[in-house]
Formats: structure tokens, C-alpha cells, sequence
């Protein structure tokens, strides 16, 4: 599975990015283990396996730059932290930010969802101070439905139908 964008590749990985998992797992910049990194994508590839039809459980895909083998982020959909929600997500190293690639995870990620797993929505949040994050979901065409009421961090949403008009709003 490969999911590319007009400067990304987003695919799952396994031990053959082993190196790239060691460097990229841990979002703190530290380098894990290699038995860390090889439960990583253990994890990863055992969560894929419960991924089906109309349903993700946890879809967990590396980034790439198109024609560079190294990992520049995670983007994905989750369906275990939040039940009854399935909730997007991504995270671009900081090096590679400010270049539209969140953006463009985002809406591959949400094109997956609707077209090929047949979601019926998916949700999406952020830190109230993360304005790149918030505008990000934005560009995607997820829309703000409420402040979290402990911390006033947006929360965001998109159904089928609203993706269906956005589609072809963009033609």
C-alpha cells in the first residue's frame, strides 16, 4: 500500500526501515534500540491487520519525500483511542515543516478514509496553541465543531458527505 501526494509517499513500513523506524519512532528526536524499533513496527503491522472494510482500528504510515528513503514524519488514521470516533493524524519533522506536507497527509489520508475504507466521518484535534495544526485540518476541509472545555483546543470534523461537495468544489 502506497498512498502518494504531489511530493510524498506515505506507505507502512517494515524491517527493511529499520534504521529509519530507530531514528523517527520516538518524536523527541532520540534513537531508539533496534528491538525497539523492530516492536515498533511489529505494533504497527499487527494494528494494520485489524484494518478492515468500513473500519480502521489503527493505520499508522510513514512520509516520505518522493525519491528520499528517509522517514520524515507519521500520518494516519486511529480507531482505538477515541471509540465510536475514528481521528486522524500527523506529524512532520520539525525540519520539513512550513512546506504544505501535513496538509497534503491530511487530505490523502482523509481521501483513503472516504474512498477506499469507506468511513462514514473522521475526527481531528489539536493544541489550542498549535495554529498550524488547526489550519492544516482546515485546508483539509474538516470543519470546527467545539473547544475542548478543559483546554479550548479545537476539535475538527468531516463526514462523507461533506467530502463528497469539497471533491467537487476542487475539480
Amino acid at each position: 500500500m502506497e498512498l502518494i501526494t504531489n511530493d510524498l509517499i506515505l506507505k507502512p513500513v517494515d524491517n527493511n526501515y529499520i534504521e529509519e523506524v530507530r531514528k523517527m519512532w520516538d518524536w523527541e528526536q532520540n534513537i531508539i534500540s533496534v528491538d525497539k524499533a523492530r516492536e515498533a513496527i511489529l505494533y504497527m503491522q499487527e494494528n494494520h491487520k485489524k484494518n478492515t472494510h468500513k473500519y480502521i482500528y489503527h493505520l499508522c504510515l510513514a512520509v516520505f519525500e518522493k525519491g528520499c528513503d528517509k522517514i520524515i514524519g507519521w500520518c494516519g488514521l486511529d480507531g482505538k483511542c477515541s471509540p465510536g470516533k475514528t481521528v486522524i493524524f500527523y506529524m512532520i519533522d520539525k525540519n520539513r515543516r512550513n512546506k504544505g506536507y501535513a496538509t497534503q497527509c491530511a487530505k490523502k489520508i482523509l481521501e483513503y478514509a472516504f474512498e477506499t475504507v469507506e468511513l462514514k466521518s473522521v475526527y481531528g484535534g489539536c493544541y489550542r496553541e498549535n495554529i498550524s495544526s488547526y489550519l492544516v485540518q482546515a485546508k483539509a476541509g474538516m470543519l470546527l465543531y467545539e473547544l475542548d472545555k478543559e483546554d479550548g483546543g479545537p476539535h475538527f470534523y468531516i463526514d462523507k458527505d461533506i467530502y463528497e461537495k469539497l471533491k467537487i468544489l476542487r475539480k
